[in-house]
């Protein structure tokens, strides 16, 4: 009777897990996480040019992103098998005086790898959001990137309707990342 129960739990065992992959995904940890990056633009006051070229109402700003960071990532960082981005977004945290982006650039970047959008007539008030959507497969490249788990940046570049400025924009990446000790 022991024998026949034994036979029968293997055959179920083996039924249950008719392929490596499917026993792998079993061990799978699945989790989201959150990366993020203060982008501090100051525009400085029209006698304040770096150079002549440089126009008051230009602006650049970049800072790096370690996925190493988020304590998640960290943790499962050598068994990592996959990131899939479910929502990127621009915040406004902090601004010194009203102002409006005419045009500008928000992009996340890692070596030959870039993902952008373009923004336009933006009011730059605390806590103004915009969403930075996957129109064009930005999700997909930002997803690329992350597979990498090397450092990126995020940048943001264009121009505002006044100087004498200065303003955070934080850039929000969300994704569902998926790791396996195997």
């Amino acid at each position: 009777m022991k024998n026949i129960i034994k036979i029968l739990f293997l055959l179920l065992v083996s039924i249950s897990f008719s392929s490596c992959a499917e026993a792998e995904e079993l061990l799978d940890v699945k989790f989201n996480s959150e990366l993020s990056a203060d982008l501090n633009v100051v525009v400085p006051a029209e006698g304040l040019r770096k150079s002549a070229e440089m126009l008051a109402t230009s602006f650049s700003e970049q800072a790096t992103i370690n996925p190493r960071a988020d304590a998640n990532i960290e943790k499962y960082f050598d068994m990592l098998k996959s990131f899939d981005v479910t929502g990127v977004t621009g915040t406004v945290k902090t601004v010194s005086a009203p102002v409006k982006i005419v045009t500008g650039t928000i992009s996340i970047i890692e070596g030959a790898k870039t993902a952008s959008w373009n923004i336009t007539n933006f009011d730059v008030v605390n806590g103004a959001s915009v969403t930075l959507d996957n129109s064009a497969g930005q999700w997909d490249t930002i997803n690329q990137i992350l597979d990498g788990k090397r450092t990126f940046t995020a940048k943001i570049e264009g121009t505002v309707d006044r100087s004498d400025v200065s303003f955070t924009i934080s850039v929000l990446i969300k994704m569902r990342v998926v790791a396996n000790p195997l």
